[in-house]
């Protein structure tokens, strides 16, 4: 898995009795290259046979980070030459800060060596809690028989959940008849509000914390492209504790990043989501988290 990862996908591993091995983030973000190598090989000398890569190529959870276009056909690359499936989940994608259309590593697929997820949660209706799956690699059964990826999951989903609620999927159909089928044209107005709001966080900790500040409090942040995540690096402990010190002093809430790092790390780092707050909110809570920051950093 890409680390950090999502905690969901490593405690489904977990309850799955399902082993994972991070693999870092490069410097541009998504796994590197030589780390996936890396991981295969020492899964290999473990005597245990690496099977699948996990990766959320565009504004990740939790690090909000995407990768440049030119790096996702090098880690498709890097992923066929150690024979790993790549699981491309993508909830994302649709809600970049800058207009244009991102090649998904689906996109670049030849080999069929992508599983690629999305989620109607994300982009439609998150109550609707549905999503879809493209798993196009050929499934051979014991006889000999073939088939597609996709028809088996199907009928392992049919065993573990019976059916998908009717009207979820009315819901869900209802909107994307509604825009010609077409996702990015439901999501336009959602694009829009979550680019502005991510515009607005980046402008504040911008206003608040200038280069000279941030250089002599050792505080960062990355800027991301899209999503709904941004990442501070920052000069105390940011655990739960911490978290909590914030919420009842100042009444800002933010996710502690150590637990998105299977291996240990991302003790000094936090995560601000911006995804359900007015530009006032985003603007008042920048302002008590700088007082909160400056307080911590003693």
């Amino acid at each position: 898995v890409s680390s950090p990862c999502y905690v969901g996908v490593t405690g489904a591993a977990r309850l799955l009795d399902l082993a994972t091995v991070p693999v870092p983030e490069g410097p541009d973000g998504g796994p590197d290259p030589q780390a996936v190598h890396a991981a295969a090989s020492a899964v290999r000398a473990s005597g245990r046979r690496p099977r699948a890569l996990y990766v959320v190529p565009d504004f990740a959870n939790p690090s909000g980070t995407s990768m440049p276009v030119e790096a996702r056909a090098r880690l498709l690359d890097a992923s066929a030459g150690e024979g790993l499936l790549v699981i491309e989940d993508n909830p994302y994608g649709f809600f970049a800060r800058e207009p244009g259309e991102r090649p998904t590593l689906k996109a670049f697929d030849r080999r069929r060596q992508v599983v690629y997820l999305g989620s109607f949660a994300k982009t439609c209706f998150p109550g609707a809690r549905l999503g879809y799956v493209i798993a196009d690699q050929e499934v051979v059964a014991p006889d000999g028989r073939t088939s597609l990826l996709a028809d088996q999951l199907a009928k392992l989903k049919s065993m573990t959940t019976v059916n998908t609620p009717a009207l979820s999927q009315a819901v869900i159909g209802g909107m994307l008849l509604t825009h010609d089928c077409r996702l990015r044209a439901a999501n336009a107005s959602a694009g829009a509000y979550y680019a502005a709001n991510l515009t607005v966080l980046l402008r504040e900790l911008e206003r608040h914390f200038p280069a000279a500040e941030r250089a002599r409090l050792g505080l960062s942040w990355n800027e991301p492209e899209g999503g709904f995540f941004a990442v501070l690096a920052v000069p105390f402990i940011a655990d739960e504790a911490a978290m909590e010190r914030c919420a009842r002093d100042h009444g800002v809430l933010w996710t502690p990043m150590a637990p998105f790092y299977p291996a240990g790390g991302g003790e000094r780092r936090l995560r601000l989501s911006i995804s359900a707050l007015s530009e006032h909110q985003i603007e008042a809570g920048v302002a008590r988290l700088a007082d909160f920051i400056r307080e911590s950093a003693g």
